[in-house]
């Protein structure tokens, strides 16, 4: 996360979409947190986070679904141990509406305005298809759209005239793919659920059922919420290794683990660095949408050029 070209990118920019990765990881950090030590503070801090995150991006509007969710999880799943922890719900929906303050009342006075920005801009009216003939036609609609955003992890470059790349290198989209797998194989525990709900939720909603006019897909720049767990499952393989090779290693030679994954690392982090600093450019010819390539080529010869020899002069 400290590294990938696509979060030190986005992080750069004058947007507030960055911000909410942030405030969700703060949410998630304290929930799981208060999972099990039950401390009605972690409650309240999950809450107040996700409250706070109201207050920035507009794709933190899924973030109440997200947490709704994760409690019929929890009551469905791990029902003997969801009654221990009605308290908490409640503290959570408590906090939540504080951190939420003063916004919160301006939308209960509108309250068109909360989700109308997003309802306005969907590509399909989201509902559970009744017959083939709606299926299919949600097929139509949608899968294009998701095919190309899944090729937006490391093939097709992002459509959102933001950023001009994929989402991760291909070894990173590598270890995502294992990430995810395992994810989905432990499933049933919370902290598994909660990333696959949260990253797979963003790339669905944000990523796919919203789109711009005239746009054309993969938008990353709606995907920022979900930058945390999309860099979680990267580290789940990794995590995995590591525990499967601490009992079969011999005591002498566990060092081996923490110095091959230190060097993995550094090699990552020099190639995001090499590409973003010498390869990586403004490119208005990759983008697929007439609209958005002509209103790009007027930003000037300078946003096609590599971003390292634009610094070169003011350093």
């Amino acid at each position: 996360m400290a590294f990938s070209v696509s979060n030190v990118h986005y992080s750069r920019l004058a947007l507030n979409n960055i911000v909410t990765q942030f405030f969700w990881a703060t949410c998630f950090f304290f929930l799981l947190r208060a999972l099990r030590s039950r401390r009605p503070s972690d409650w309240a801090l999950a809450g107040l986070s996700a409250g706070l995150s109201e207050y920035f991006y507009y794709g933190t509007r899924l973030l109440p679904f997200i947490l709704a969710m994760f409690v019929v999880f929890l009551l469905a799943v791990h029902w003997r141990h969801a009654c221990q922890y009605a308290g908490g719900f409640l503290l959570l929906a408590g906090s939540y509406f504080v951190g939420f303050g003063p916004l919160l009342l301006h939308f209960i006075q509108n309250p068109n305005l909360y989700l109308s920005r997003g309802a306005s801009l969907l590509i399909w009216s989201p509902h559970i298809p009744i017959n083939f003939a709606d299926f299919h036609r949600a097929w139509k609609t949608i899968w294009p759209v998701l095919s190309e955003n899944l090729l937006g992890i490391s093939t097709h470059t992002s459509q959102d005239i933001i950023f001009y790349g994929p989402l991760l290198l291909p070894g990173e989209s590598a270890l995502l793919v294992l990430g995810v797998a395992l994810l989905l194989w432990h499933w049933r525990d919370p902290a598994a659920f909660l990333i696959l709900a949260s990253g797979l939720g963003v790339l669905l909603v944000g990523g796919t059922l919203v789109a711009y006019p005239n746009s054309v897909p993969p938008l990353i720049n709606h995907w920022t919420p979900a930058f945390p767990a999309f860099y979680v499952a990267l580290a789940v393989p990794v995590g995995a290794w590591i525990t499967a090779g601490q009992s079969e290693f011999e005591p002498r030679l566990r060092w081996i683990l923490p110095v091959t994954v230190a060097i993995a690392l550094l090699v990552l982090g020099w190639c995001n660095m090499h590409f973003y600093l010498h390869r990586y450019y403004a490119d208005p010819e990759s983008l697929k949408s007439k609209a958005y390539r002509s209103a790009q080529r007027n930003y000037g010869a300078n946003c096609s050029e590599p971003i390292l020899s634009i610094a070169r002069p003011q350093l």
